[in-house]
């Protein structure tokens, strides 16, 4: 009877080794978030989290409108009616007789009318649109010889204004429509004049630092 209780002891003691060296799968470690509550201030396993974020929100790369109150930079869009005639370029220049010019190349030539005031004179393009923002973009000539201070292109409904500001209200501009290619341009010529000191007329150069005479509203996109 002693040697079949001691076999049977002998059997018991030797499961639990023989057991032990099976191979078990590992077992997933308990998740910390479910279920169980990690010490105030410790973080959990992992150290402590980085709070949420609570900068601007809102913010986007898209066309679309920002819908936060991040501050971000306002996005200009400009409606582009198809088939419509395009003003490609608005620019100045000075000419050699001593006068500067104002014009605005378009992919057809259209009517103008002209609107004067003491301090300005708006040529309305019929039917013209800008299809690039910068196009918008002023051209300030206030450090040059010409009694132009800026001009720049404005969408009004259906057409397109180009306002010209004037710091010598007795200027007389020409301006004049014409095929350019197979589009057109509109070309608006003020006579010569001293309108700024000599010394203070700066020379029109371009991005390699040589001296031209023209300057146009594009910017670099």
């Amino acid at each position: 009877m002693r040697e079949k209780l001691g076999t049977v002891g002998l059997v018991l003691a030797l499961t639990p080794g023989l057991a032990s060296a099976q191979t078990t799968p590992a077992q997933p470690a308990p998740n910390q978030g479910q279920g169980q509550t990690a010490p105030a201030g410790s973080g959990g396993a992992d150290g402590p989290k980085a709070p949420a974020y609570s900068g601007p929100q809102g913010s986007s790369y898209s066309d679309k409108k920002a819908t936060g109150g991040g501050g971000a930079a306002p996005i200009h869009r400009v409606r582009v009616r198809k088939g419509a005639p395009v003003a490609t370029l608005p620019g100045f220049e000075q000419l050699p007789d001593g006068g500067s010019r104002l014009f605005v190349d378009l992919t057809t030539q259209v009517p103008v009318e002209e609107r004067r005031t003491a301090s300005s004179v708006t040529y309305v393009l019929k039917g013209a649109q800008v299809t690039h923002y910068n196009n918008t973009n002023a051209l300030v000539t206030v450090h040059f010889n010409t009694p132009v201070f800026r001009a720049r292109l404005v969408p009004s409904g259906a057409d397109l204004l180009f306002v010209i500001e004037l710091r010598d209200p007795k200027a007389a501009p020409a301006y004049k429509m014409s095929a350019k290619g197979q589009g057109g341009i509109l070309t608006v010529d003020f006579g010569k004049g001293e309108y700024v000191p000599t010394a203070q007329a700066a020379p029109l150069q371009d991005d390699n630092n040589n001296t031209n005479n023209t300057i146009d509203a594009k910017q670099p996109k």
